[in-house]
């Protein structure tokens, strides 16, 4: 089952200024200014700050589905259209972000997993979404763009990463208990 609540930051939160900006440069190494998939990664990582709303996929027990196979079980055997749409796009997000900013957590603990075929699940899961989302051009867009500059966006966070390790980011991350 995928958790239909999520915890939201609020709009105006400091962190969430500090990620767009730190988006924005992390994909202008890369020369992609795209407004749209920068405010996505944006909220993606203020989103994912609460860990809860990156373990909303949940098994029979309730308990939090963290590996890659697992939660692609779980979408490919939900039959509501709309849950299905929401467990794809969670298994794209996750595939992202884990990429992105911790790619050593694939090849930590009992299943290692192959940075390629966790960047394929990532991209095959926004393209799923982004055909469910057919109804609405801008989120199909967004999803689209997702799928085919994957690799592309796990660049720009690996390189939000090295700004957020940067001893700067880190004095203003205690200075304005940005936690």
């Amino acid at each position: 089952m995928i958790e239909k609540t999520r915890q939201d930051i609020p709009r105006d939160h400091p962190i969430r200024l500090l990620f767009q900006r730190l988006t924005e440069r992390g994909m202008g190494q890369l020369n992609l200014h795209d407004p749209d998939t920068i405010q996505y990664i944006t909220n993606l990582l203020t989103d994912f700050v609460r860990v809860e709303n990156m373990y909303r996929i949940k098994d029979e027990a309730g308990q939090r589905v963290q590996y890659l196979f697992d939660m692609l079980t779980q979408a490919s055997n939900e039959m509501s259209p709309e849950r299905r749409r929401d467990y794809y796009k969670q298994v794209g997000d996750v595939t992202l972000f884990n990429l992105g900013l911790f790619p050593e957590s694939l090849t930590y603990g009992h299943r290692t997993v192959s940075p390629d075929y966790y960047a394929e699940a990532g991209r095959r899961s926004y393209t799923i979404v982004a055909e469910m989302d057919s109804y609405s051009p801008r989120s199909t867009t967004v999803y689209r763009k997702l799928s085919q500059q994957f690799e592309q966006c796990v660049v720009g966070l690996n390189w939000v990463k090295l700004y957020i390790n940067d001893p700067f980011y880190q004095y203003m991350f205690r200075e304005f208990d940005i936690t």
